[in-house]
């Protein structure tokens, strides 16, 4: 059963899951209710939405059992605490979309089941899908960019997004309000010294939720795409090995963080800021396979929502 409306399609899918977990896996309500971070109530109406529906027959429709298993290898092969895999039944379509709904979704729980009313997030394409899937929720909820902006005379509006989420939530969204990448590390010293950044980028590290998405220096990327870094910077990265990228900040293959001249002048909470949050990484898809590897041997991050393909190249 397909339908338009993202709101459906999320309630079709967490559904399908309850009810996998339920019927196969064997877990009692309690237990789903702590795995998918939502209420037992929630989930008791869901496994009968299942029900009602049609999926559960004698086996639940949708490829759950093996998600569920790539999200305890993940869990344990990267140290992350939040793992959550999506199944993608049609590999030529961009799983993007689930992936922002998987994240739209973790948003809401979190606001809703755990109270948090406010996040630190990312920029670019990811943080864009996850406000189109993102429903209105009735409660005043503040989103605080983590990394400077990537909008340039020639580039995509990458923080409408993330204002679109804080309409939703009848919160403010706070922008840095500055290049990722400054002139000179003196610029970055001055700007950063500049009270209302100070205090946005303070209010940023401290969050205790961080929602971010992955990109790379691949010709796509928003970071290329934007060209707030000039080719020179570009090529001195990729020099020194950069694949994947947090929030500006870049990681080698092994998961090595970058630190050369051209980092020193990127507008980003420090990397440190990562280990005293729960930093939850939504992104996925064969472009950025090598990028999310890279950032997870980092062992910065809690957190993984992510595609299955993705999952099993990981």
């Amino acid at each position: 059963m397909q339908s338009d409306d993202p709101k459906a399609s999320d309630e079709i899918f967490i559904s399908k899951k309850c009810a996998w977990l339920y019927y196969v896996g064997r877990l009692n309500q309690n237990q789903i209710a702590k795995k998918v971070g939502l209420s037992k109530m929630r989930v008791h109406r869901l496994i009968a939405f299942a029900e009602k529906k049609g999926f559960v027959k004698t086996f639940v429709e949708g490829g759950f059992d093996e998600t569920s298993k790539y999200e305890n290898i993940l869990k344990e092969k990267y140290h992350l605490k939040i793992s959550e895999v999506i199944p993608i039944e049609d590999l030529n379509n961009d799983p993007n979309e689930m992936i922002g709904a998987a994240g739209a979704r973790f948003i809401m729980n979190q606001i809703n089941e755990n109270n948090i009313s406010e996040f630190g997030i990312g920029t670019g394409n990811t943080v864009n899908t996850i406000a189109k899937w993102l429903p209105k929720i009735n409660k005043k909820v503040d989103f605080i960019t983590v990394n400077g902006s990537l909008t340039s005379h020639n580039s995509i509006q990458t923080e409408t997004g993330i204002n679109q989420i804080a309409y939703k939530t009848n919160g403010e969204c706070y922008n840095v309000g500055i290049p990722l990448m400054v002139e000179s590390i003196d610029q970055k010293k001055v700007l950063e010294k500049i009270k209302f950044i100070k205090e946005i980028m303070n209010r940023a590290k401290n969050t205790k939720i961080k929602i971010l998405g992955v990109g790379g220096l691949f010709d796509t990327s928003q970071i290329v795409k934007s060209k707030i870094f000039s080719k020179d910077s570009i090529e001195k990265l990729k020099k020194a090995g950069a694949v994947g990228e947090v929030a500006g900040n870049f990681f080698d293959k092994n998961g090595k963080y970058i630190s050369i001249k051209e980092t020193q002048k990127i507008t980003s909470a420090d990397i440190d800021s990562f280990k005293i949050s729960t930093t939850v990484l939504v992104a996925g898809g064969k472009q950025k396979f090598s990028q999310i590897k890279s950032v997870l041997k980092s062992g910065l991050f809690t957190g993984l929502i992510t595609d299955e393909e993705t999952a099993k190249y990981l």
